[in-house]
């Protein structure tokens, strides 16, 4: 689950439009929003022209290589088993989820698709799952992850190899955010010293908002059944020259017949959801490919073991949301994120 960042930079108070297309001074920015990977996208940046073209067909080419809605993109002929050669978004991609297999302990797997579906969590998520139900899909869970695994599949030149034909690759947990990065590039490449991309509530900040100071970003509130229309903001950060993802489970996920509440995110090494009480973490990092990969892992391992593994890592902060044994609401955080917090 992503769209739980938002956005309150003070020169975007009027509304977004992508008709900003005329000449711009040089020390003027240009604000442009639109469509695309199904959610919107807002960008920001100081140049002399609208870069929002160039932009977008980079990522269309992206989205050819990695989105599963794309019926003709690498990633669904792979899942179909399809001969076809991988590019280098796809290597990237790929690669980047290998590092971060190994790191979390195969508790972040890109394989995990089948045991989504089995749980039958996704775009329909019921609002309620009987003990019945719950039975019927354990007793499928062992033969299911008997296929799932990225150690059951490698990159052999510009093919990916999988050992059982029923594995199948599902990279948004940290596609996602490498479309921002992507999209970022362009800016890179165009010289340009002052940006803020972001698509689905994530983003990539570089220099300095409109005002001259650091982007302000709004946390949201992890409250159950929040949206667009009604979020509330958690805490506010200062930031430059970095990536923030967050993940939560507070707005996907269904009951069980006695009250539980049962999140969407699974642990690959048992099959199930997840049942400690992480409700959102927040990400920072160098990259958004890595903080949406590590907010991802986070949720799968609980707030302990999520600040032990970000604390060990150089450049990346996280700010934790969760519920104790007591359903009291509990925060956890690395010394550099609460030095952003304004």
């Amino acid at each position: 689950m992503r769209t739980v960042l938002s956005i309150i930079i003070c020169c975007i108070i009027a509304s977004l439009s992508s008709c900003q297309k005329s000449k711009q001074a040089k020390d003027q920015y240009i604000k442009e929003t639109g469509y695309i990977f199904g959610t919107t996208y807002h960008i920001t940046y100081k140049h002399d022209h609208s870069l929002e073209a160039e932009m977008l067909e980079k990522l269309r080419a992206y989205d050819n290589s990695l989105s599963t809605y794309n019926k003709n993109s690498i990633i669904s002929k792979i899942n179909r088993n399809e001969d076809v050669e991988v590019d280098d978004f796809f290597t990237t991609v790929y690669n980047k989820a290998q590092e971060i297999y190994e790191l979390s302990g195969h508790r972040f797997d890109i394989t995990i698709k089948p045991l989504s579906r089995l749980w039958k969590f996704g775009d329909n998520t019921p609002d309620t799952i009987s003990q019945v139900t719950i039975d019927s899909i354990m007793a499928k869970v062992d033969s299911v992850r008997a296929f799932v695994g990225l150690d059951k599949t490698r990159l052999e030149g510009k093919r990916l190899i999988k050992d059982d034909s029923r594995t199948m690759i599902e990279a948004a947990a940290l596609a996602e955010g490498y479309g921002i990065d992507v999209a970022a590039s362009v800016f890179e490449e165009n010289g340009v010293t002052d940006y803020m991309v972001e698509i689905g509530g994530e983003l990539h900040v570089k220099g300095l908002n409109p005002q001259g100071n650091k982007w302000r970003i709004s946390i949201d509130k992890p409250i159950e059944g929040s949206n667009e229309l009604n979020r509330a903001s958690q805490s506010i950060i200062g930031i430059t020259d970095c990536a923030v993802s967050t993940s939560g489970s507070y707005r996907q996920f269904y009951y069980t017949h006695d009250g539980k509440r049962m999140q969407h995110t699974i642990d690959p090494l048992t099959g199930r959801p997840v049942e400690h009480g992480m409700l959102s973490v927040t990400v920072i990092g160098p990259n958004t490919m890595t903080t949406d990969a590590l907010s991802t892992t986070c949720m799968v391992l609980g707030p302990e073991e999520a600040i032990k593994l970000i604390e060990g890592m150089e450049g990346i902060e996280v700010y934790i949301i969760y519920e104790d044994s007591d359903k009291k609401q509990k925060e956890l955080m690395t010394e550099g994120f609460k030095q952003l917090i304004n």
